[in-house]
């Protein structure tokens, strides 16, 4: 990990993977197609956590009244979705 506190992180909560993109129609592979399916929403099966290295985005999550919150996130900003919740990016 480029940050010496996402990997301690990363190493207190045990994750084995990490994975580092640039959302960028000139880095990354089937551009089109990879930003349509950060839109549809979608769950995982284990804690998400996604540290922002540069620009912003939203997160999508769905609360326990079934109703969408968006949160914006930036440059620095860490955020951690638990399992089992259904969320989207854009």
């Amino acid at each position: 990990s480029p940050d010496p506190h996402l990997s301690e992180l990363r190493d207190e909560r045990g994750y084995s993977y990490a994975d580092i993109i640039t959302v960028h129609p000139d880095t990354l592979p089937e551009y089109e197609a990879k930003v349509e399916s950060f839109f549809e929403e979608h769950i995982h099966d284990a804690e998400e956590i996604r540290y922002v290295l540069g620009g912003s985005g939203y997160f999508d999550v769905r609360n326990e009244e079934d109703e969408w919150v968006r949160i914006h996130v930036k440059t620095g900003d860490l955020i951690t979705l638990p399992e089992g919740i259904y969320h989207r990016f854009t």
